[in-house]
């Protein structure tokens, strides 16, 4: 809950600042992502490997020179908290392995031969196999099969689309926010009234046409449905 007044304390002090906004946003979710890691990691197998990426992730927030930076520090923070958690929650299944560090690579090669201003699009775009990969594993009765195909079908769909790396942003981060929508259901079916709320002002808030405002709807939202997984996870465990 600490983590909650903060993003709503930070997100307030920047009235009228849409990109202070988008960031307080993102970094909130980065820092909400690492409290699951670290709510699941009972046993601190992974408590170095944690610890390690939180602290790239400040020195980036302090180093940060602007909005570019920003989203820069954010976007593979998000990234590689997603890669942790994708480690700790499909631990039973050796083919998952596999598809992460294949998804890793790609990340490697990609930031290689792209311009920096390119990277963050990379960055999201790697995490959206990656909560598609926590969702069908916890799926474990498989109810809801069909409608994590139709998110991953708008997302292919959305990639061909793209035409710029904005576009290949939003449209990863607008499915990573569908997505992590049915994660949250498939962890527990309970929270499909708070998971309701912040579907509908995710979908009230994408009638703005301007691109800073479509970001800043569809960070928040990934913080508030991280923070309500987060949450119900740490009441569970």
């Amino acid at each position: 809950m600490q983590l909650w007044r903060q993003y709503l304390e930070q997100y307030a002090d920047k009235e009228e600042d849409v990109e202070g906004q988008i960031l307080a946003a993102a970094y909130n979710t980065v820092r909400v992502l690492t409290a699951f890691s670290r709510i699941l990691d009972g046993h601190n197998r992974y408590r170095e490997l944690i610890d390690r990426r939180a602290a790239i992730f400040d020195e980036g927030v302090r180093r940060a020179g602007g909005f570019a930076d920003g989203m820069m520090n954010a976007a593979f923070s998000i990234y590689n908290n997603l890669n942790t958690l994708s480690h700790q929650l499909t631990e039973a299944h050796p083919d998952a392995a596999a598809l992460i560090a294949n998804v890793d690579e790609q990340v490697r090669r990609s930031i290689q031969s792209v311009e920096p201003s390119a990277r963050p699009a990379v960055a999201l775009r790697a995490c959206f196999p990656l909560v598609s990969l926590i969702t069908i594993t916890l799926d474990q009765n498989q109810e809801m099969t069909a409608t994590i195909r139709q998110v991953e079908q708008r997302y292919a769909a959305g990639a061909r689309a793209a035409s710029t790396d904005w576009e290949h942003l939003l449209n990863a981060l607008y499915r990573m926010v569908e997505m992590i929508q049915i994660l949250a259901l498939v962890t527990d079916s309970d929270l499909k009234d708070q998971v309701n709320q912040i579907a509908s002002r995710f979908k009230e808030e994408d009638l703005e046409k301007a691109l800073p405002l479509k970001l800043r709807n569809g960070f928040c939202r990934l913080f508030e449905l991280a923070h309500l997984l987060a949450n119900q996870v740490d009441t569970m465990v």
